[in-house]
């Protein structure tokens, strides 16, 4: 999902429109919705016919509100990765379950929360952390466009976090006021931006506007 402060300028902009959140994929098409102002950041409940379940590394079921993999079960076949036996098997298991990939936790409501993608968690002195919630912070700031946070290896430390900022036009904004403003929010070491920041006019992106981290993560490694 978007970061709190994006949406509220969103929604600013639709005056006469509204802002509705789904998750679906290609393998197993529409899987939730949200249209409820209540629960900005989520994705929304599971529509009708669809299981899911959250687990950890084990494969054991999370309780509410605990991030894990989500799993789906839509019962309907899936054929698989044309040519490509090995990847379908990795995606779906022995009891039809898709291994989404996606780090997510269900609230108390049964609602559903997308956090990040799991082969994006990067470790600092041993502390697992999410891209994405430095991303959300970082968006907070009205002077930021867009940001890409990468993990920039570090024999000490492990992953330490970087960010690649975007300014609107016409905006300024320093490294130090970027760091302090996540220093401010996210008050725990392993999540500030060690590996530093850096300024761009454009992050990189592919044809369908993904964000390409593996090549925003080489512009510190120039740096």
């Amino acid at each position: 999902c978007i970061s709190q402060s994006t949406l509220e300028k969103l929604r600013s902009l639709l005056e006469n429109g509204k802002v509705i959140f789904a998750y679906a994929m290609t393998e197993s098409g529409f899987l939730s919705l949200n249209s409820d102002d209540k629960y900005p950041t989520s994705v929304g409940k599971l529509v009708s016919g669809v299981k899911a379940r959250i687990v950890d590394e084990e494969g054991n079921n999370l309780p509410p509100n605990k991030v894990g993999e989500l799993l789906v079960n839509t019962g309907h076949a899936w054929s698989g990765y044309y040519g490509n036996p090995i990847e379908t098997k990795r995606f779906q298991d022995s009891d039809g379950w898709l291994h989404t990939g996606d780090l997510s936790y269900f609230d108390d409501k049964n609602m559903l929360y997308i956090v990040d993608r799991k082969k994006d968690i990067i470790k600092y002195d041993g502390m697992q952390y999410w891209p994405a919630e430095i991303e959300q912070v970082i968006n907070e700031l009205p002077e930021v466009q867009d940001v890409c946070v990468v993990g920039v290896y570090d024999e000490r430390h492990g992953d330490a976090a970087g960010a690649i900022v975007v300014l609107r036009q016409g905006a300024e904004l320093t490294i130090e006021q970027v760091k302090d403003h996540v220093r401010k929010r996210l008050p725990v070491d392993y999540k500030q931006l060690h590996a530093g920041v850096i300024f761009i006019d454009r992050l990189p992106q592919n044809a369908n506007g993904k964000t390409l981290k593996r090549e925003a993560r080489v512009l510190f490694e120039v740096k």
